[in-house]
């Protein structure tokens, strides 16, 4: 039997366009999906050995989007057997808006999504069974921000039960508002965890730190800890001293899943062979991301991914 890798959260309707004339006439807007733990479970599902299945788990409804998104993530080879489809609306949605540089900022409409309420009711618990003790289980902020205070605890239990559990935060400043509220989850979180990637963008703006080297002080030290910080890694797992590796930068055209591709890769890397050194996982995973950055959306063609020699 194969093993799994459970990747939970909110996998959305994306709104992307040029809105500059909108206020005179209509825009071209593309409709797609997106949802941050979605994007990592794409590239997982396309570097990791066939050792291992790859599944998202989420809450939709029976309407028509939410058939369509199904019928990507299979496209995908992402497996649908712990998405519930009982939803009273349909997934929720949000924009995007990308200046020159290729940096986004978000509008969101998820007040009635499902995923809110994914482990609700009868089959809330029955997804919670079936969903424990798997392989690999990544989750992140946005995915535990949206749930109420049950749920987040239930999510953080669920994920300390796999054999890997993984964990990025996310952060967004319109969802975790609470800073002191979320800066305990962050750690809660973190002390439940094996994997934990880290933006120092989010972190800055999070704790308020002034240097990346900070946040190895704010966390607990029992996990491998993954800072993104300009163009390199700071990681440090367990008791081995701090340690930063360069990365090459080249064309942005979009950020859109940066961090979550470098995750997806990252794991599925690690799953494949985790005898290799930690440099040559983010070596290789950072050239996934530097192939999405060329590219506008979250979702590279198939064709455009890097040769990994995994």
């Amino acid at each position: 039997m194969n093993k799994k890798a459970i990747f939970l959260g909110e996998c959305m309707i994306e709104l992307n366009g040029d809105i500059s004339s909108l206020d005179k006439s209509a825009a071209n807007i593309k409709v797609n999906f997106g949802g941050d733990t979605y994007n990592s479970a794409v590239y997982f599902s396309r570097l990791a050995n066939k050792k291992i299945s790859t599944f998202f788990s989420t809450a939709l409804s029976n309407d028509t989007f939410s058939e369509k998104m199904i019928e990507r993530f299979k496209k995908e080879k992402i497996k649908c057997n712990f998405i519930r489809t009982d939803g009273k609306n349909p997934p929720g949605l949000y924009s995007i808006e990308i200046n020159k540089k290729g940096e986004r900022s978000f509008s969101y409409w998820r007040n009635e999504s499902p995923s809110k309420f994914i482990f609700e009711g009868q089959k809330g618990k029955e997804l919670i069974k079936q969903i424990k003790n798997v392989s690999i289980f990544y989750y992140s902020g946005i995915s535990a921000g949206i749930l109420d205070p049950r749920q987040k605890k239930q999510l953080i239990e669920i994920g300390s039960t796999a054999n890997i559990s993984a964990f990025d935060f996310n952060f967004r400043s319109q969802l975790h508002s609470d800073k002191a509220k979320n800066q305990e989850l962050f750690k809660k979180i973190n002390n439940n965890i094996d994997v934990h990637f880290i933006s120092y963008d989010d972190i800055k703006e999070l704790f308020g730190i002034k240097k990346p080297y900070e946040i190895f002080q704010i966390l607990d030290k029992k996990n491998l800890i993954i800072v993104r910080y300009k163009n390199s890694f700071i990681y440090k797992n367990r008791s081995t001293e701090i340690k930063d590796i360069k990365v090459p930068h080249g064309e942005v055209v979009d950020m859109t899943a940066a961090g979550d591709s470098f995750n997806g890769s990252f794991l599925a890397l690690m799953h494949n062979d985790n005898n290799i050194p930690i440099e040559e996982k983010i070596l290789k995973a950072h050239l996934v991301t530097s192939e999405v950055i060329k590219h506008k959306g979250a979702i590279i063609e198939k064709d455009y991914m890097p040769k990994t020699n995994i």
